[in-house]
């Protein structure tokens, strides 16, 4: 039997406040900058305002990459598998706060260059050991797979520009009916590939679910966006849109519970089925 973690919104939930929460200090710490920029513009003195304005831009700055790091960083521990950050943003924000740091204490408090440069290297210093550096090494979990984890990868990586595009697709219907069943189609979507992460040592079957029902779901969206942008839309392709997206939600719902029953994907309809459908709803 497959030993899938159960996908919990909760903890997804939780996790995501946790790593919005980390790293508050350091929007709060360069306040006094802020005010200190203030007081001397009320008082006339422009250097002085354009080195703490600067000084409170590179805090926050850093602050925000930083921050972006974080999340990013929450993604990948949250999952047994998982590919490290491409881009490592916790390491550029400590770098931006060190050199902030450093900056400031040479043009706002005269600190000689020597003291400066220290100042700079402690800043980044103390951001690695409370912050961590970024994961570098992609997680497998100790998985055993069929394929290689780059497959792995590539497939949910495909899947997840499949989502954007039923996405962009969607902000092009006019229509709160069906917008809110594309929503509910790419939130559930988004919920089995969670569940693909924690558990994807049979490809196979994520493979079946990415291709025969995100495959669909994107062509059919697209082909009715680019109808409804040219007024083309009828009383009953608006009908039959809406039938086949109810299809598609249902069916969303049962393979994640099949999932949740660390059952296997009852997907043996070949995406040549889902299209005769969908012409047979009169949708592409």
């Amino acid at each position: 039997m497959s030993s899938a973690r159960r996908y919990s919104p909760e903890e997804k939930t939780l996790s995501r406040v946790k790593y919005k929460l980390k790293g508050f200090l350091l929007f709060v710490l360069p306040i006094p900058l802020l005010i200190a920029a203030i007081i001397s513009l009320m008082r006339g003195e422009m250097f002085h305002t354009l080195v703490s304005a600067g000084a409170f831009a590179g805090f926050m700055i850093s602050g925000m990459i930083a921050r972006e790091g974080f999340k990013r960083e929450g993604q990948y521990q949250r999952h047994r598998f998982a590919k490290a950050p491409s881009t490592p943003f916790k390491t550029i924000a400590a770098m931006f706060l060190g050199a902030s740091t450093g900056l400031t204490a040479l043009f706002a408090t005269n600190y000689s260059v020597l003291h400066s440069v220290l100042l700079g290297v402690a800043a980044l210093l103390g951001f690695y050991f409370s912050y961590g550096l970024d994961p570098r090494k992609d997680k497998t979990g100790g998985i055993s797979l069929s394929v290689s984890a780059d497959e792995v990868f590539e497939a949910l990586e495909a899947a997840e520009i499949k989502i954007a595009g039923i996405d962009a697709a969607r902000k092009n219907i006019n229509n709160l009916e069906l917008d809110q069943h594309l929503r509910n189609i790419t939130k559930k979507a988004r919920r089995i590939l969670e569940t693909i992460k924690n558990n994807p040592n049979d490809l196979d079957r994520a493979r079946k679910f990415l291709k025969v029902y995100l495959d669909g779901t994107q062509r059919v969206t697209e082909s009715y966006a680019k109808t409804h942008s040219k007024d083309a839309t009828t009383e009953a392709l608006d009908a039959n849109f809406r039938r086949v997206l109810n299809t598609i939600e249902q069916t969303f719902d049962e393979q994640q519970e099949k999932l949740k029953e660390n059952d296997r994907f009852d997907l043996d309809v070949k995406i040549e089925v889902l299209e005769t459908q969908l012409k047979r709803e009169g949708v592409v």
